[in-house]
């Protein structure tokens, strides 16, 4: 086999973990490619000069469509110097196949990459090559070829460990911070008009099991590995819906404790949160449930957003949490469409009524594949221009009223402190409509967020110069605004 280089290139590596590139760098390691992550945006000339001394055979690129307009201007600057194989993967290719029409993309890879990319790896320059299920070509002809999904994988087991030392190695934060992102499990069995799992699970409908769950015994090994090389004092799991298979939880709760002894967080639909599924968590080590209440109108939460949960479901799951012991963090939005101030002013309610330890709060953005997406082009609330999808703490993308949109602009910025003093609600609606307080509401929102998220959710110390790094990336984050 013909040994590769392969560079993943990453705009700009935060505060976060980034799961993606770590989880597919894993095959191209397995298979013997040398591999590196160029992080392109902090210092875009050294990371040329960099990749100019790597010689990439292929440039990878893991992007979501608030990132595409980036991604794509950062590939036609390479290709401007270095002549590589430009692959794009990630939702926005998956749910945005046109892709492959934009200048200097070469190939696309769709849906779950971990089956067809080594594949392609091992094909890699051949006419075999274009035959790899889930990738699209430009080929050499200029045309496109498109090929269709492969079936899910189903056995999580099977997977190489995520090679996460290319991104820690490069992210003094995240390597020495005690807090590491894990995942056991793929899948999300609920179809929220927001969220890009039910896209994704109409695209893969007779392609296998959408809900899969690694062995207990294989994710304690991962996270073994990681405790051996890296800090880690507290575990979050990024599983859309965590625990979901009732007797992998009895087993998870029983030997994580013993085996690796961690507090941790974790993601649970309210309707998840039975009271055995509550005191598995409790038994296994939890500190802090997330769970999504997005909008305090039931019916905006259940008409537009497809939530299907009511009021009543939110308050009694978060009575089950506190009754534990557990902390509780919620997902909440604001400018979703139809919504009021008064409307946002209830989501605010909600949370300050089920006494939430932490809100985190996004500004509603309309990406493609999702059914949000055709609700705001059936009701004519998008842009002709709808591509220039914003990130989900900037402002509204919709065709609303700019008074309106900025003061959804505020509220997201002061949702925490209204929260916890209700008596702003008045004066926060009597603010003049002062754009020049918009980057000082921001920084306020910035350091609220960093410093009140550790404090309350992460049980874990954190070493003051750790701090300060990840004081500077939250700050100076492209996404977090």
């Amino acid at each position: 086999m013909h040994k590769l280089r392969i560079a993943f290139v990453i705009d700009r590596l935060g505060a976060v973990d980034v799961l993606s590139v770590p989880h597919v760098a894993a095959w191209a390691l397995q298979r013997g490619h040398e591999t590196v992550l160029i992080e392109y945006g902090r210092r875009p000339e050294r990371a040329l000069r960099d990749l100019e001394a790597f010689a990439p055979d292929i440039v990878a690129y893991s992007v979501c469509s608030n990132e595409i307009g980036r991604y794509l201007a950062i590939n036609l600057a390479l290709k401007r110097r270095l002549r590589f194989f430009a692959l794009f993967g990630g939702p926005h290719p998956t749910f945005r196949p046109s892709l492959i029409e934009k200048e200097g993309v070469d190939a696309i890879c769709r849906g779950e990459g971990d089956l067809a990319f080594p594949l392609f790896l091992d094909h890699f320059g051949t006419d075999a090559m274009y035959e790899v299920s889930n990738f699209a070509f430009r080929m050499p002809d200029g045309t496109v070829r498109e090929n269709p999904l492969a079936d899910l994988a189903s056995d999580l087991d099977a997977f190489p460990f995520p090679a996460r030392e290319l991104m820690l190695d490069k992210n003094r934060f995240m390597a020495r911070s005690p807090i590491k992102a894990f995942m056991a499990g793929r899948g999300c069995p609920f179809g929220c008009a927001h969220c890009f799992n039910g896209p994704f699970n109409r695209l893969y409908a007779g392609k296998g099991r959408i809900m899969r769950t690694k062995s207990v015994g294989y994710l304690l090994k991962e996270i073994q590995g990681v405790l051996e090389r890296y800090p880690l004092g507290f575990v979050r799991f990024h599983d859309d819906v965590f625990g979901y298979d009732s007797d992998w939880l009895t087993e998870f709760a029983a030997r994580f404790p013993t085996e690796i002894g961690l507090r941790f967080s974790c993601y649970m639909h309210p309707r998840m949160a039975t009271d055995d599924a509550v005191r598995l968590l409790k038994q296994a080590g939890c500190h802090a449930v997330c769970m999504a209440i997005e909008c305090g109108n039931e019916r905006i939460r259940n008409d537009v957003l497809n939530r299907g949960v009511s009021n009543d479901e939110i308050i009694a799951s978060a009575r089950r949490f506190k009754e534990a012991g557990l902390r509780l963090f919620t997902f909440n939005m604001v400018g979703v469409p139809d919504e009021t101030e008064e409307d946002i002013l209830d989501t605010i309610r909600l949370n300050r009524q089920i006494d939430a330890d932490f809100a985190d709060v996004s500004i509603f953005q309309p990406l493609p594949g999702t059914q949000a997406h055709a609700y705001c082009r059936e009701h004519d609330l998008l842009a002709a221009e709808d591509d220039a999808f914003r990130n989900v703490y900037s402002n509204s993308c919709l065709k609303i009223d700019p008074a309106f949109k900025h003061r959804i602009y505020v509220r997201h910025k002061l949702f925490l402190s209204l929260i916890e003093h209700p008596g702003l609600e008045k004066w926060v609606r009597r603010l003049p409509e002062w754009r020049a307080i918009d980057a000082g509401l921001n920084l306020y929102y910035r350091f609220q967020y960093g410093y009140l998220l550790h404090k309350r959710i992460y049980a874990s110390s954190i070493p003051i110069a750790v701090r300060l790094l990840g004081a500077r990336d939250v700050l100076l984050s492209r996404n977090r605004i």
